[in-house]
């Protein structure tokens, strides 16, 4: 006789939120393919979760039949997460991914026949002599190093990301990708509650069926923030470096331009940075063209008739300054221009004025880069204003 009692309900809670997320990823428009991957990993958790939701209620003393019913598949779970991170920020999936896969697919093939065609009985001396002193532990350690392994290439292609979004976008606080950080760090928090667990089953003492309770309950709760996260930017349309040309090729007509500095005949030397730099800066203010809001490298490439690659190059070894770093500079000096020449704009207007496209990134980038507010600004420039004397009478 099944029972609902208050363990198996707070467990079927995260789980019933994580599923019901799971089936509305499915059906975003936007991200499409990263969204189908993330649906499946929080389907692979929300798996994870039955066995105990269903025994809490004491399914198995009622049912004996469902033991090995493979609802568990945590070899997916490493994969599926380094997957989802790269589809997301490199707008394409490795070759031959399915591969990574393969493991997770064996495990469940494995339990499917032993559920389906094995009696009972056979079961149940398998889980005695080879399954619980061997095979659980065999894939419990090669969830735990995938999970290691895949998380950490994951944080990999994260930082490698946001290094792109600052070298080619201009508008990239709008890309920080906050979800991206928070499934990282749950899947971290998550990774070292499961070796706590395993190492206590394991070399402590044996934990029981309830002793457990603990950790899937914080899994079941990490369901549910995992879903709530998730729904709440899975239609945010994240550019990708396949929306970009080829930084090696001229955008535009002509070659790239040669350095300023003449070439000595017997030493090839290559082009001089810092005057590029100064050269491309020069072209900026003279034009102003960080006054568009969407605004990228590529773009601004195709500005100076040249490539990706010596913009880029020009900025950061001849500057000292990224492109996005460059750009906002820019913008900032605009509007602190602005505010000293006493517009009466409002500020985030003028902001938007000078090529900010959101409240948030305007706000970041002028702290950053004036170490005040704007409004804070606004108030000193106004206040060293009222406190000049005025000039004497002629």
């Amino acid at each position: 006789m099944l029972h609902l009692n208050p363990l198996s309900a707070a467990l079927a809670f995260g789980a019933l939120n994580g599923a019901a997320v799971a089936a509305l990823l499915l059906r975003t428009t936007h991200n499409h393919a990263a969204n189908r991957l993330l649906a499946a990993l929080l389907g692979v958790l929300v798996l994870r979760l039955v066995p105990y939701i269903i025994g809490y209620a004491g399914a198995y003393d009622a049912y004996p039949w469902l033991s090995f019913a493979p609802f568990d598949l945590p070899l997916a779970i490493g994969p599926l997460l380094w997957l989802h991170v790269i589809r997301l920020t490199r707008g394409t999936l490795p070759p031959r991914w399915w591969a990574h896969l393969l493991p997770a697919a064996a495990h469940f093939t494995t339990y499917f026949t032993l559920f389906a065609f094995v009696p009972l009985e056979t079961r149940h001396e398998l889980v005695r002599t080879l399954i619980d002193p061997v095979v659980a532990p065999a894939i419990t350690a090669a969830t735990l190093a995938g999970l290691a392994t895949y998380g950490w290439h994951a944080l990999a292609a994260h930082r490698a990301y946001q290094q792109w979004l600052d070298d080619h976008l201009s508008n990239r606080e709008e890309f920080r990708l906050p979800w991206l950080r928070t499934l990282l760090r749950v899947m971290a928090a998550l990774t070292a509650l499961w070796i706590a667990v395993a190492l206590t089953d394991r070399f402590i003492r044996p934990l029981s069926y309830f002793d457990e309770f603990p950790f899937y309950l914080a899994q079941a709760t990490i369901v549910w923030l995992l879903g709530l996260a998730a729904w709440r930017d899975a239609e945010l349309r994240y550019p990708s470096r396949a929306d970009e040309p080829d930084a090696e090729q001229p955008i535009a007509a002509g070659e790239p331009p040669p350095s300023p500095e003449p070439q000595a005949p017997d030493r090839p030397r290559g082009p001089d940075w810092p005057a590029l730099g100064a050269t491309y800066l020069a072209a900026l203010r003279q034009h102003e063209w960080w006054r568009d809001p969407q605004l990228t490298l590529a773009r601004l490439a195709r500005h100076l008739a040249t490539n990706e690659s010596y913009v880029s190059k020009a900025l950061n070894q001849g500057l000292g300054q990224g492109f996005n770093e460059c750009i906002n500079r820019l913008r900032v000096e605009a509007v602190a221009a602005a505010i000293r020449a006493g517009s009466t704009l409002d500020l985030v207007q003028i902001g938007f004025d000078s090529g900010f496209n959101s409240k948030a990134s305007f706000q970041r980038a002028f702290v950053l880069y004036m170490n005040q507010t704007p409004s804070a600004y606004r108030d000193a420039v106004r206040a060293a204003a009222t406190s000049q004397p005025a000039e004497p009478a002629r």
